[in-house]
């Protein structure tokens, strides 16, 4: 299963097409993810096939048979997107008949079952019968043997009274209950006169499907002159259909719960653990009973513990959360975990415990970081790229905390292109290594440092309380490159900087604005050096 691939949506819609123009007396329902019937889409309805009422599943429309079929086959589409199998509809179980179930859901909102075969005429209808008796009176002697029985055995059964008086009962019992039938017939038997015994049995239609009776046995044997048993069979075939469609729903949901990579794990109003699949059991090292919190929280990085432990907690007073968190692996190190929980609850709204689902996200998360850090710093010198900058000071200038102004310096160079041409592009990029290391050591807290150009910086500061305030930090940052030290080919190089300084108060410019106002003041700075080109023995420490 986990080599498939789902089918892309064309490749479904062209499978639905095929299916409706081959088939067009078909019988259709849409299906929830649950496996059971919706209400059909008025898009579905105009496929014109027939739609299929009074059912709440394919299981209900199929012998007992061939429930397993039809789960496997739905737990198929769920991973591949169409999926069909044969099958034998209770309606017509000597006929030749198909499901084909195809994801329509990003169509329609819904699965699609459709029911199909050469042996399904016009006219057959796959609704239920609308009067049906339930119970039937049935009078046996002391072996077992029919003498009386009530006319609604025919409609029931599909045999008239007639044709079972003088036949044994044991031979309408489904093989598999016939030791159950003999064991409760023994233990009836022997109870005193009037007493009563139930058993639960299958029995065979006339047409081969199976029918449940609750059957209650009443011992008159002790009756002189009329000794029998008197048997009030009731059937009970619904309800048994309803507990298997139960038992095949919860099959449904272990199956599809260990086939994906997740560990998942239901918990009770009371946060024990009903339910966990193999993953769970397996990574959580965890068991039916125990505490749900507990559990989870048992291995969590000591930072992530009470966010955690409050959604927890929070998913079983109804507040369903999807976080991710930390988590130590013994022999793996930390592991990141996502875990998506939700309540679960009756139809009064009322909690009746919750669901929780976790994926190990780790490789995911170190791709979100490498890809983030890719994103936001420049890969030589580690500050910020320009478009980080950017963002840095569009986000300082309208920070939702009101603080005293931002400043922006501007930062250039000066004889940078001779140190490239004098010593090569290594020794250029060893001193702007250098000069982001001393920028960034010197900044005020909270400020970054961005690289906008081959030798051009820029520091995005906040809360600097006026134009003094940001001149101040300008000249720590010169200051700085002033002390820095770079060892090139046996000289010793000093970065020199041109310097320009922009300030402004909080709500006031925009981020273009006040860069070009720094930008503006450092080329006014690199003017009043005279006009000369700054030499690389400038640079040099003598």
């Amino acid at each position: 299963m986990a080599d498939q691939q789902m089918m892309k949506p064309e490749d479904r819609d062209a499978v639905l097409a095929a299916v409706v123009a081959k088939e067009p007396d078909a019988f259709i329902a849409a299906i929830g993810p649950n496996g059971l019937f919706v209400p059909m889409p008025p898009e579905v309805a105009a496929l014109g096939l027939r739609p299929i009422d009074g059912a709440s599943s394919m299981l209900g429309l199929a012998v007992t048979e061939d429930h397993r079929l039809i789960i496997d086959t739905w737990i198929k589409v769920v991973a591949e997107g169409a999926a069909g199998c044969p099958v034998h509809l209770t309606a017509a179980p000597d006929r030749p008949a198909r499901i084909n179930f195809v994801d329509a859901t990003h169509r329609f909102g819904v699965y699609l079952g459709i029911v199909s075969g050469s042996g399904l005429s016009a006219e057959l209808a796959l609704d239920p019968e609308l009067v049906r008796p339930r119970m039937v009176t049935m009078v046996k002697n002391p072996t077992s043997v029919v003498t009386d029985v009530g006319p609604e055995i025919d409609p029931l059964l599909g045999w008239s009274p007639a044709q079972l008086i003088g036949q044994r009962t044991l031979e309408l019992v489904h093989p598999d209950d016939q030791e159950r039938a003999i064991t409760s017939w023994l233990d009836m038997i022997g109870t005193p006169s009037g007493s009563a015994r139930r058993v639960r049995l299958r029995h065979l239609h006339r047409n081969g499907h199976t029918v449940w009776f609750e059957v209650t046995n009443h011992n008159y044997l002790a009756d002189p002159e009329n000794p029998r048993v008197v048997a009030e069979m009731l059937d009970i075939s619904d309800e048994m259909a309803a507990q298997e469609a139960v038992r095949a729903a919860e099959q449904l949901m272990r199956r599809l719960t260990e086939t994906i990579p997740l560990a998942i794990l239901q918990a009770g109003h009371d946060g024990g653990i009903t339910f966990l699949n193999e993953q769970a059991a397996r990574h959580l090292r965890a068991q039916i009973g125990d505490a749900l919190a507990e559990t989870v929280l048992d291995l969590v990085e000591p930072a992530d513990r009470a966010v955690v432990a409050g959604a927890l907690a929070g998913v079983l007073t109804g507040q369903d959360t999807d976080l991710e968190y930390g988590r130590r692996e013994p022999g793996a190190g930390t592991r990141r975990i996502r875990a998506n929980l939700r309540a679960l609850t009756d139809d009064s709204g009322a909690v009746t415990g919750a669901i929780a689902c976790l994926a190990d996200v780790t490789e995911e998360a170190l791709l979100r970081e490498r890809l983030w850090r890719q994103a936001t710093f420049d890969a030589l010198t580690g500050c910020h790229n320009r478009a980080a900058t950017m963002a840095a000071l569009d986000e300082a200038l309208g920070a939702a905390d009101r603080h005293a102004g931002t400043a922006v310096i501007f930062l250039d160079l000066n004889s940078f292109k001779p140190i490239n041409d004098r010593y090569g592009h290594a020794a250029g990029d060893l001193l702007l290594s250098q000069v982001s290391v001393s920028l960034r050591g010197a900044v005020p807290p909270g400020a970054i440092v961005g690289r906008i150009g081959g030798d051009e910086f820029v520091a995005v500061c906040r809360d600097v309380a006026g134009p003094e305030h940001a001149d101040r930090i300008g000249a720590d940052l010169l200051a700085a490159l002033s002390a820095a030290r770079v060892r090139v080919a046996g000289d010793t190089l000093v970065p020199q900087a041109s310097l320009g300084v922009a300030w402004s108060a909080y709500g006031e410019n925009d981020p273009e604005e006040l860069m070009a106002r720094a930008d503006a003041a450092m080329y006014a700075v690199k003017r009043t050096r005279g006009g000369r080109q700054s030499t690389i023995d400038s640079l040099l420490l003598t």
